[in-house]
């Protein structure tokens, strides 16, 4: 049961900031995804004539902007426009989509590592771009091009413990790809900046380490472990002698969790009311207490174990509310979250105590204490009065039980009593009240019934007549001592 609780917990928890922190929406609640582009031609490709370049874009609507740009050397300089010549075709989707295609000539772009892009916009002016590292080379030329591109690059985004770079690198000469040797620099900067587009040759600029890959694709997953929280230019430099090329993006590191500062009580007694316990002094130790995940989960050990009671999440739930009419043992775990995953928890261990009732007891109009004597008058009735009292929010529900000689006999704190067991003349009525948690309180006492027939004391009689006789003795003792002797005369 607790395992199947801890994973509807997490699910819920990972919809939630799933929802939390989506960057794409749209009106009315619809997302809007963005144009999709599909290019045939693979990174790496080798011509020294034509490549073809064709493929599919995709969006709910056609792109109201398509073209396609060639760059080397940092710069463009060809490149056409592909709106007008868009063919709808059978979609593999549920969004319409467009075929498009053009021819990439050698004797247009000479020899060179050309970066061939593929650009999309939208009605609403979101652009989305697609490109490819080709090479175009005579077969006989001993010429050595290097090509780099990053994809998907995490730039702007938080990066914890380890940032997954990847992208295509490539190394060609006489005819063949060769190894290349790639670094990553990582250098605290004030603040965020675009990342290139195009690699800028870097001057063979010396790094204290670098890795030895293939010609193709690459992931290199570079740790940041020991890096202080903040900004980050990263550059992925492959290295080429005197024209080695870099491209760079920045990244947010997040490598400290947010620090909770979590207030409320320790303890307390019930009352009509709500206990606050305030978190709003959380905050991250670099990025402050902006973009906040709170998760609050409270449970009450003392009549649920470990079971949750309550789950609240959200990014605007920097306080929670208990409420102080109930009492129990309880458990209150807060965790947050930043926007870059890094979460914190604290346990707050808290009690709210059950006062119990009091209660006075008042027979026939004469107070009575606990333990007392009452002996009932002729007829063998009295008006019971009990005055029951407690916490305001326990004052309602108390309940009041009389028992004769552990047998119950009535419920209510205002009774008549009338004599219930002609068999007895002597018995013990006990008042117990009952508050909503179960706490009681209980007074006794021993009622005599008007027509108990008290035993003859023959003990007490024999024990004054023994003392009377003793009496009468010690008198006579002391009379007789006191009489002169009568004097006897010599024989």
């Amino acid at each position: 049961m607790l395992i199947s609780t801890r994973i509807l917990v997490s699910l819920l928890l990972l919809a939630s900031l799933s929802a939390c922190f989506t960057s794409v929406q749209g009106d009315a609640g619809d997302v809007d995804d963005p144009i999709l582009i599909s290019i045939d031609v693979e990174n790496g490709a080798v011509s020294e004539n034509t490549i073809s370049f064709s493929g599919f874009v995709e969006d709910e609507l056609i792109p109201s902007k398509m073209t396609w740009r060639v760059s080397k050397n940092g710069s463009d300089f060809d490149g056409g426009e592909l709106k007008s010549e868009l063919e709808e075709i059978p979609s593999t989707s549920n969004r319409p989509q467009w075929f498009w295609e053009f021819d990439l000539e050698y004797f247009r772009t000479g020899e060179c590592v050309c970066y061939v892009s593929v650009i999309a916009e939208d009605l609403m002016g979101n652009k989305v771009t697609e490109m490819r590292v080709i090479f175009m080379i005579e077969s006989d030329s001993n010429s050595k091009l290097t090509g780099l591109t990053l994809i998907n690059s995490p730039s702007g985004l938080y990066q914890s413990n380890e940032v997954s770079v990847g992208g295509w690198a490539g190394s060609y000469q006489s005819g063949e790809f060769h190894d290349v040797e790639m670094s990553i620099n990582t250098v605290i900067t004030t603040s965020y900046s675009e990342p290139t587009v195009l690699p800028f040759i870097s001057g063979g600029s010396s790094f204290t380490s670098s890795i030895l890959l293939e010609s193709g694709n690459f992931q290199i997953n570079e740790p940041i472990t020991e890096n202080l929280d903040g900004w980050y230019l990263m550059e992925v430099t492959l290295f080429s002698g005197s024209n080695s090329i870099t491209q760079s993006f920045t990244i947010k590191v997040n490598n400290q969790p947010p620090v909770i500062n979590l207030q409320g009580i320790s303890h307390d007694h019930e009352f009509n009311g709500w206990h606050t316990f305030d978190a709003s002094q959380t905050e991250d130790p670099y990025w402050g207490g902006l973009d906040l995940y709170y998760v609050w989960t409270l449970r009450r050990p003392s009549h649920f174990g470990a079971t949750p009671i309550d789950v609240e999440m959200g990014t605007d739930l920097q306080t929670y509310v208990v409420n102080g009419a109930i009492s129990g043992n309880y458990s209150l775990s807060l965790t947050v979250y930043d926007e870059g995953g890094q979460f914190s928890t604290k346990v707050l261990l808290f009690n709210i105590e059950n006062l119990p009732p009091s209660v006075s007891l008042n027979i026939d109009g004469q107070l009575i204490t606990d333990g007392q004597k009452y002996n009932l008058h002729n007829d063998a009735q009295a008006v019971l009065e009990a005055s029951a009292d407690d916490t305001d929010n326990d004052k309602a529900g108390l309940r009041c039980v009389w028992l004769f000689d552990n047998v119950p006999l009535y419920e209510g704190c205002n009774r008549d009593f009338v004599w219930p067991d002609d068999s007895k003349y002597r018995a013990t009525l006990t008042l117990e009240v009952i508050d909503d948690d179960g706490e009681i309180v209980s007074m006794q006492i021993e009622v005599v019934h008007p027509d108990e027939v008290q035993p003859f004391p023959f003990a007490l009689i024999g024990l004054i007549l023994s003392a009377l006789f003793l009496g009468y003795s010690i008198i006579r003792r002391a009379r007789l001592g006191a009489e002169p002797k009568i004097p006897k005369w010599d024989a």
